[in-house]
């Protein structure tokens, strides 16, 4: 168009690979950003450890379809013994999973639901 000013926009494909990797992140984004979960020592903290046990590694693939009863059942390896995860933090997951639910059904939280997404 003739008189107009701007830049084009072009849409990012991420490789399988790419997106599997940023996924990850995500659910480290969140859980740190939001759930206040320390970034020091991540790797060894009670819930990174119970998640993962569960296999819940990514954000969109795997945290946002857990059930109440999911978090309530999660479990990690603490001195050899399987030690379930202290209520304090399944009520946190418990609280970041109802928030993400409520902001993907609030029409005024696109914006959100596009960052928590990727997209």
């Amino acid at each position: 168009m003739s008189g107009t000013t701007g830049t084009a926009s072009t849409a990012v494909t991420l490789t399988p690979a790419e997106e599997k990797a940023a996924d990850k992140a995500r659910l480290l984004t969140v859980l740190v950003s939001v759930g206040g979960m320390p970034y020091a020592g991540y790797k060894t903290h009670p819930i990174v450890l119970s998640l993962k046990r569960d296999g819940i590694v990514g954000f969109n693939t795997h945290f946002i379809h857990m059930t109440a009863a999911n978090i309530d059942s999660l479990q990690y390896e603490k001195s050899g013994a399987l030690v379930p995860l202290e209520m304090n933090h399944k009520m946190m997951l418990r609280a970041l999973l109802a928030c993400y639910h409520h902001l993907s059904e609030t029409p005024s939280m696109i914006l959100s639901r596009k960052l928590l997404h990727g997209a």
